[in-house]
């Protein structure tokens, strides 16, 4: 008698009754595309069978393998990016409303306009953005971008990064560190220090290292910190000693004064190379901007209340949804998910350059941080490369052989399959700001679904 043998396609129920006969069974893993919404599906089906958008994306793929973000330069923000000036802050996010910002948004927005000297206390400051005093704007606007708040005002220090093969340009606040800084919502007269001290002193030695070495290849320094543990989004020491080890020599001789403040608070900044890598991959990202037709994802922005999705074929047009919690959260003790404020930030774009969630699995301990283990780590790589039309050539992860990291984040891949995009990141305090926890979160589905329908109605 020939024993049965069954395949099942996603369903569960009918995979288990087969299982209680003892039939021999094949499981496929199989979900309707796009959930089975029908005008998604149309929508995928015109874009997959569209030769401009394969080779809209073939280009955008070779562009970004190609570019090469050098660190030109550091200073003040109102001296070094274009449109930033009189009273204005820029933020992490798609473009909002004061009264709409979340509570870590509009402390870090009150703090730079502490820093500088345009009102006198926190309350006040306050009041002035409420009321309309302080312009805000989106930093993406105006070529910059940042991690979690994400806030630059003029007095600021910034990274100046240049495509040199694009010719694009980029810049992001020097990163302050833990506890009271502004990058994570807080307003003191401590964060107000160290901002001080980072354009003063800090921004103006790596900039006279720069004159004596000239511009230094980021990405490199990136590759190389994944080969030593870095994820390059939630951890980032061996790229932030990288960085010193390659500029302090000339440092040394240009700015030797300012060596020993330098190296101190390197030595308790682990993420100081962040921002750097942020400013690095906006020029990369950004060299795929308004190739016709593209699908592939340029920019994935938080700001605590709106998560937004920008893709290639549609530059300048953002694509918005409610910003999830963080998921696979580790609090500080004491804290919990009652006390989290939503996923921020404009760091997102590191997952889409081939970095943080997508090369999760070459750092073992932030998987061990976040309280799993190396097939975790693996897991979160595999879940971007489902979703991702490349490998990258350059950021390679030694615990898978040398693989390269999955590269561009494909909008029809999200949302035929319903996996948005892993973030490696961290979790701020909803009413006080601050740091609480990490974890890893996801980009909503929305947006992505809305550029598939906006990208197939530009084929007509």
């Amino acid at each position: 008698m020939t024993r049965l043998r069954v395949a099942t396609a996603g369903l569960d129920l009918l995979a288990e009754a087969v299982e209680s006969q003892d039939a021999d069974l094949t499981r496929v893993d199989w979900a309707p595309p796009a959930a089975g919404d029908a005008e998604t599906v149309r929508a995928l089906v015109a874009l997959y069978g569209d030769d401009r958008v394969t080779e809209a994306n073939g280009e955008a793929v070779a562009r970004l393998q190609a570019a090469e973000p050098e660190l030109v330069g550091a200073g003040r923000a109102g001296d070094l990016v274009p449109g930033l000036e009189g009273k204005m802050v820029l933020h992490a996010g798609p473009p909002i409303e004061p009264d709409r910002m979340c509570e870590p948004q509009r402390l870090a927005v009150a703090a730079a306009v502490l820093l500088e000297g345009w009102t006198p206390d926190v309350d006040s400051a306050l009041s002035q953005l409420d009321a309309g005093d302080v312009a805000i704007a989106p930093a993406h606007s105006l070529g910059a971008a940042g991690a979690m708040t994400g806030v630059i005002s003029p007095s600021m220090a910034v990274w100046h990064v240049r495509n040199s093969v694009h010719g694009i340009d980029a810049w992001s606040p020097l990163n302050d560190g833990p506890g009271e800084a502004f990058w994570l919502g807080v307003a003191s007269w401590e964060s107000v220090a160290r901002q001080r001290e980072l354009a003063d002193v800090i921004a103006p030695a790596f900039a006279a290292a720069l004159e004596k070495v000239g511009p230094v290849p980021v990405f490199p320094l990136n590759a190389e910190g994944i080969a030593m543990g870095d994820d390059c989004h939630m951890r980032h020491q061996a790229t932030t000693m990288l960085l010193l080890r390659h500029l302090l020599p000339a440092m040394a001789e240009a700015a030797p004064a300012a060596v020993p403040i330098v190296a101190s608070r390197l030595q308790t900044n682990g993420h100081f190379a962040l921002t750097l890598t942020i400013a690095a991959c906006r020029s990369a990202l950004a060299s795929i901007r308004g190739i016709p037709h593209s699908s592939i994802v340029t920019f994935i922005s938080r700001n605590g209340t709106d998560a937004a999705v920008e893709v290639a074929g549609l530059p300048d047009q953002w694509f918005v949804a409610p910003a999830l919690m963080v998921g696979d959260a580790l609090y500080r003790p004491g804290f919990s998910d009652e006390d989290a404020a939503p996923d921020i930030g404009d760091s997102a774009l590191v997952e889409c350059c081939g970095l943080g969630a997508a090369a999760s699995a070459s750092s073992p301990s932030v998987a061990a941080f976040l309280g799993g283990g190396l097939a975790d780590a693996v897991a979160r790589t595999r879940s971007m490369e489902r979703i991702c039309l490349a490998a990258s050539e350059r950021f390679r992860i030694p615990t898978l052989d040398g693989e390269g990291t999955p590269l561009a984040v494909d909008a029809r891949a999200v949302a035929d399959l319903g996996e948005t995009p892993l973030i490696n990141t961290g979790i701020l305090h909803a009413a006080e700001g601050g740091q609480i926890g990490a974890g890893v979160a996801k980009a909503p589905i929305e947006p992505f679904r809305e550029a598939i329908l906006a990208l197939a109605a530009g084929l007509d």
